[in-house]
This record gives C-alpha cells, sequence and structure tokens, in this order.
C-alpha cells in the first residue's frame, strides 16, 4: 500500500527528528528549531498539483505554545485527519476588531489579511480554477467556490526540509550545526566531511521518493530556492517564474521575493496550461 510505502520514507528521516528533539534546549537550537512536520495536508495520489515549499513555518509550534505543550511534531499517519493549513480558518483572514481578534474563513478574501503567504497561495487557486474550469467565483466571499470539493481537494502541500523554524537563514543554521554532530555523521553514514548539502539532499531524496509514489501532473515549487535545491539547478534566475521538465513531468517555481501577488495571474496561466 502506498500508506506504507510513505511511512517506510519517513522512517528514515526521523532519527534527525529525534535528535532535534533530544536537543532542542541546547543553546545552539533553542531559538532556532520550531518542530519537526511532514506532509502539510492530506495525502492525495496522482494530484492535479505537488506544491513543495522549503521548510515548514513557526505557526504551529505557536499554536501547540498556547495550548501549553512543547512540541511541535507531525508525521504522516493515515488514522489521524490532517486539515490543509492555507484552509484553516484564521490563517489567511483574521485581524483586529474593536472588541478583539476575529478569525475569517479562507474564501472571505474581502477580509483582512492575516498571513499574506497563504492569502496569496488561496488567490492563485482560484486563478488556476477559473483558467481551467472558466468560471469566476473570484467575488463570491460568503461561501467555498464550487471547484473546492474537486480541485481544491486533489492537491498536496509539503517542504523539502521538515525541520520547522520562523525564518528560512534560521534552517540554514541548524544545518550548519548538524553538520558538525557525530550523531547525525552516523545517521547519513558520513563520518568525514560531512557537507550542509549532504543533509539537503537526504531530504531532497525523500521527497523525490514521494513524487515517485503519488505521481503529481504537476509540481510547484514555492520560492526560487525551493526550486533550485530541488532541481539541482543554482543558476541566477532572470525571470520571477521559471520551469522545466524533470521525469516527462513539468516543474515550474516562482519568486517569493517582495510582493507576488503581481505574479500570481501569469503563474496561474501556466500551471492550467499544464493541467490541460
Amino acid at each position: 500500500m502506498i500508506e506504507e510505502k510513505i511511512s517506510e520514507i519517513e522512517d528514515k528521516i526521523i532519527p534527525i527528528k529525534d535528535f532535534l528533539e533530544s536537543n532542542k534546549n541546547d543553546d545552539k537550537y533553542k531559538s532556532l528549531y520550531k518542530g519537526f512536520i511532514t506532509l502539510e495536508c492530506p495525502l492525495v495520489v496522482n494530484p492535479d498539483i505537488l506544491f513543495i515549499g522549503i521548510n515548514p513555518g513557526h505557526g504551529a509550534f505557536k499554536e501547540n505554545k498556547n495550548r501549553g505543550t512543547n512540541e511541535t511534531i507531525r508525521l504522516f499517519n493515515p488514522e489521524s485527519e490532517i486539515i490543509h493549513d492555507w484552509f484553516k480558518d484564521n490563517t489567511a483572514r483574521g485581524g483586529n476588531q474593536g472588541n478583539g481578534w476575529k478569525s475569517y474563513h479562507w474564501f472571505q478574501r474581502d477580509k483582512p489579511i492575516n498571513n499574506p503567504f497563504p492569502a496569496r497561495m488561496i488567490d492563485l487557486l482560484y486563478e488556476i480554477a477559473e483558467y481551467r474550469f472558466g468560471k469566476n467565483e473570484k467575488d463570491n466571499f460568503s461561501e467555498a467556490p464550487s471547484w473546492f470539493k474537486s480541485f481544491g481537494q486533489n492537491i498536496m502541500h509539503t517542504n523539502l526540509y521538515p525541520i520547522a523554524t520562523t525564518e528560512t537563514k534560521d534552517l540554514n543554521k541548524i544545518f550548519r550545526h548538524l553538520k558538525n554532530e557525530h550523531e547525525i555523521k552516523t545517521i547519513l553514514n558520513k563520518q568525514n566531511g560531512l557537507k550542509e548539502w549532504d543533509i539537503k539532499l537526504f531530504f531532497i531524496s525523500k521527497i523525490k521518493n514521494l513524487v515517485q509514489l503519488i505521481q503529481p501532473k504537476v509540481i510547484v515549487c514555492m520560492g526560487t530556492t525551493a526550486f533550485n535545491d530541488f532541481t539541482y539547478t543554482h543558476e541566477k534566475k532572470v525571470d520571477n517564474i521559471f520551469k522545466l521538465e524533470e521525469n516527462n513531468r513539468p516543474v515550474i517555481g516562482f519568486s517569493r521575493s517582495g510582493n507576488w501577488s503581481g505574479l500570481i495571474s501569469k503563474l496561474a496561466k501556466l500551471i492550467a496550461d499544464e493541467l490541460k
């Protein structure tokens, strides 16, 4: 079963998770490490789109801390129900009202933005759906669009590196520490000359294995670094949207530098064209 094969993939990275959990109060990691999260959404076989980011943010860590727990671990478990963070109330939309904080549904796109990234990703999904299905539902803020139960449930979201941090630079600091750890060298069977890229490749290989299992129609890398690391291409990008083929599958990337809202329509058309 595919669930068993995915669990086997995750079993290989658990030793690094265990190391980080055991050392999360060490001065080297205490301010950097915010948890260990693999899949960000339910498992979908042959999804229309697999979205790949760099690493999880610290949102789940903050939620758990508010609940009084100091552990943020989310590994694949076919028995547990995962809700895609983008579609959770208060993730994309929310804000302070006169009587306190007010959370909103993801489709209430006329409400204040709480987190710009999921808000833009939802805008992207609306645009893709309009190109694919020819129905403009962008101005309906009262209910989920008609495509949500079909296309909206046929996407997946994961990250190259499951180590959660507040910022990407914190992830890089963790990698710099890990390459000097004897236990990590043993886990990766590389006692001499372990490099940060060796650790990254270890995680990237697991995502490549996931791709082979679930067979997405299109891969979308969220950010230049995610695209470069996943495709092993590190030349400077001229455009803000880029694409190549890998194993006869389109891999699309886009720059998240600054306010990338202006890229959404062009990016959506490129993705929709690949899904025809």
